[in-house]
């Protein structure tokens, strides 16, 4: 991702360029449901030209780039292997960017590539660190947004084989004397020596962790492995590593594939984004009763206007028909503004605005949906200042 962005900073002047965020989670997926509403957003993208005064030319030009990006999600190979996607189409320029997540669905029409959502990720980072170990192996995967690579593995040398011990003499006598140098103390020794040999092969295998996180810019961690012990690595990983690890898997390192792998963590990465934002909604509430939040529509727009805003917290499922007063660029439900602020140009989504503006003031957007939605009125915000 940090390549696409770097090129598409690097764009000049050309023309109109339309981007468009689209999830693809599997609730999206189901039925096509992505795609109905990707139409009625192309559709409405498309609407919006005679009102916002596009010439007959300019018109020609968008229509066309919106019939490109609507091509392009009408190929199902197009959409394999991620949970959203960015769509950047302009003159002599078509870039489709995979993303781990999507806030919002949107289609915008601007003289430049709307990024802030890239730029936002970047930040955040998206590449991981996966590792599958069991008691006699490990694997390592670099997974990032665009593929997933195998790094070295690492096996228990000498391992003793996890067979039933099977003592030497276990007749009755020896049953009898179990504990005291017969057949209970053979098993006791067989048994202690597999856990000593685990152990020290999740210590190698934590090590092998750390040196991967010192000469690679992994941005999180994901750990997997067998059945109930797929947590058994947590306790050999240091306090700096605990703390990125985003989950752990149950997956067999012998039979994994590596795209499986890279399937699982990126949906651990959604997961992280979703529980964050539902922290953000949280806050939002706590905040709110001392003046450090707000909670509703129009004060939340007065807010961003003036810069108060360090996370922006949106209704996933609203619509809100507004405006934008082109001299000020403040946004509004009304359709009016003072002396000074310009024309007021009608905006289809004031929420898909406000993501923009928000991410531009490299303020954090959390998008939620259900109960978390129904705690603020469609827009609300965590103030830096009051």
């Amino acid at each position: 991702m940090p390549g696409a962005l770097a090129e598409l900073l690097a764009l000049g002047e050309r023309g109109w360029v339309v981007s468009c965020y689209q999830k693809l989670e599997p609730g999206d997926r189901a039925g096509d449901k992505y795609r109905i509403k990707l139409k009625n957003r192309l559709r409405r993208a498309a609407a919006r030209l005679d009102v916002l005064g596009f010439s007959r030319a300019d018109r020609e030009t968008v229509t066309g780039l919106l019939g490109r990006v609507e091509a392009f999600f009408a190929q199902p190979s197009n959409l394999a292997g991620s949970r959203g996607v960015a769509v950047f189409a302009a003159a002599g320029l078509f870039r489709a960017v995979p993303l781990p997540y999507v806030l919002k669905s949107r289609v915008v029409v601007d003289r430049t590539p709307v990024v802030g959502e890239l730029v936002a990720l970047v930040d955040a980072g998206s590449r991981l660190l996966a590792v599958v170990a069991d008691r006699r192996a490990a694997r390592f995967f670099d997974v990032g947004l665009e593929g997933v690579t195998e790094l070295g593995g690492l096996a228990a040398p000498g391992a003793t084989r996890p067979a039933r011990f099977h003592g030497e003499g276990r007749g009755r006598g020896a049953q009898a004397v179990s504990g005291v140098g017969g057949a209970g103390t053979g098993e006791y020794r067989f048994h202690n020596r597999i856990r000593e040999e685990r152990q020290r092969h999740l210590a190698l295998v934590a090590q092998t962790v750390e040196a991967h996180v010192r000469t690679r810019p992994f941005d999180g961690l994901v750990v997997g492995g067998v059945g109930v012990d797929a947590n058994a690595l947590l306790p050999h990983l240091g306090p700096g590593l605990a703390q990125r690890v985003l989950g752990v898997l149950r997956l067999a390192p012998k039979k994994v594939a590596a795209a499986e792998v890279r399937e699982r963590a990126l949906d651990l990465l959604a997961e992280a984004a979703r529980r964050n934002a539902s922290a953000a909604a949280e806050e939002l509430l706590r905040l709110r009763g001392d003046g450090w939040a707000t909670d509703a529509l129009e004060p939340t727009l007065a807010a961003l206007a003036r810069g108060q805003v360090r996370t922006l917290v949106v209704d996933g499922d609203a619509e809100v028909p507004g405006f934008r007063l082109r001299a000020s660029g403040r946004l509004t439900t009304v359709p009016a503004g003072e002396r000074g602020e310009g024309e007021v140009v009608p905006i289809a989504d004031l929420l898909d605005d406000a993501i923009e503006e928000a991410l531009r003031q490299r303020a954090r957007v959390a998008v939620v949906h259900g109960a978390d939605a129904r705690r603020f009125d469609r827009l609300g915000a965590i103030l830096r200042f009051r």
